[in-house]
């Protein structure tokens, strides 16, 4: 992706259903559709009590060989899905290790992505 495709500080990998990750905060399980560096993007639990600017502390379980501690805040919601700002969370080496394990495990998902955009 060039810099006119990517706007972001950070780039944003986007997880298949299969594969999507999951973050641990306290008792609380979340699903996590999105990674970056600086942040998250997770399923929301209609019964979780969660608010914009609320900090948060856990454990990112990213696969068996990969699980991060992160530390951020809610930033805002997004229909069911809630947006995490990390101010700690995974490296760009996770990050670029996660994003071959997502193409070689998942390599339709990427294409299918790539479609889209081209849209």
């Amino acid at each position: 992706m060039n810099s006119v495709d990517q706007k972001r500080k950070y780039y944003r990998l986007k997880y298949p259903k299969r594969a999507r990750p999951f973050v641990r905060f306290g008792n609380e399980m979340f699903q996590v559709t999105e990674v970056s560096e600086g942040g998250i993007r997770m399923v929301t639990n209609p019964l979780t009590e969660m608010y914009k600017g609320l900090s948060v502390k856990g454990v990112l379980n990213l696969n068996e060989e990969d699980m991060v501690e992160i530390e951020g805040a809610v930033l805002r919601f997004d229909n069911e899905e809630v947006i995490i700002q990390l101010k700690k969370g995974p490296t760009f080496k996770i990050m670029v290790d996660q994003q071959r394990y997502i193409r070689t495990k998942f390599p339709a998902f990427f294409e299918k992505l790539r479609n889209e955009l081209a849209y």
